[in-house]
C-alpha cells in the first residue's frame, strides 16, 4: 500500500521555498512556531499539518484508493523593530512571495495530484518587551493527495 507521505509533502514545500529567489531569504522551518526571542531571522516561513479529509464525492474504486485533503497552513511572518507598519508591509510582501512560489508547482515536486490555497487569517503583536513587531499572514494551502492500495 502507498500511505500518503503528509512529511514528505511538508518537506518538499520547504525545498520549493527554499530554492526560490522570491523567498530564499526567509527561514522555513517545519513544525515550529517563531519565537520573538529568536530574532536570528527576519522573515519566517512556519509550515504545519492542520488536518486531512476525504475527498468529497469520491469513487469508491474498488478499494483500491482513497483520496484526501490535505490542509497545510503555511504561516508567513515578519519580525521589524520600527513599527507595526513596517512588520506587516514585509508580511504583505512575504506572503505575496510565498504564494507566487506555490503556483508555480501546483503538484508539489510530484507529491500531490494538485493544490489550491483557500485564504487564512492575518494577526500581529508586540513581543512582551515592547521592542519587537511582528506581522503574521496564513495561506491555507489544500492539497489533492491519494492513498492506494497496490
Amino acid at each position: 500500500m502507498a500511505a500518503v507521505d503528509y512529511t514528505g509533502i511538508l518537506a518538499q514545500i520547504k525545498t520549493i521555498l527554499e530554492a526560490d529567489a522570491l523567498t530564499n531569504n526567509a527561514h522555513v522551518v517545519i513544525e515550529e512556531e517563531p519565537q520573538f526571542g529568536s530574532m536570528d531571522h527576519q522573515r519566517v516561513v512556519a509550515l504545519f499539518a492542520e488536518r486531512r479529509s476525504p475527498h468529497e464525492g469520491q469513487s469508491l474504486s474498488a478499494g483500491k484508493r482513497t483520496r484526501y485533503l490535505f490542509h497545510v497552513s503555511v504561516w508567513s511572518t515578519f519580525f521589524a523593530a520600527e513599527s507595526y507598519a513596517v512588520a506587516c508591509a514585509g508580511r504583505d510582501t512575504l506572503i505575496g512571495n510565498v504564494e507566487l512560489v506555490l503556483m508555480k508547482d501546483r503538484t508539489i515536486g510530484g507529491k500531490a495530484t494538485t493544490c489550491w490555497m483557500d485564504g487564512g487569517e492575518l494577526l500581529s503583536a508586540r513581543s512582551p518587551s515592547g521592542d519587537v513587531f511582528v506581522s503574521a499572514g496564513q495561506t491555507l494551502l489544500v492539497v489533492d493527495v491519494s492513498a492506494v492500495n497496490t
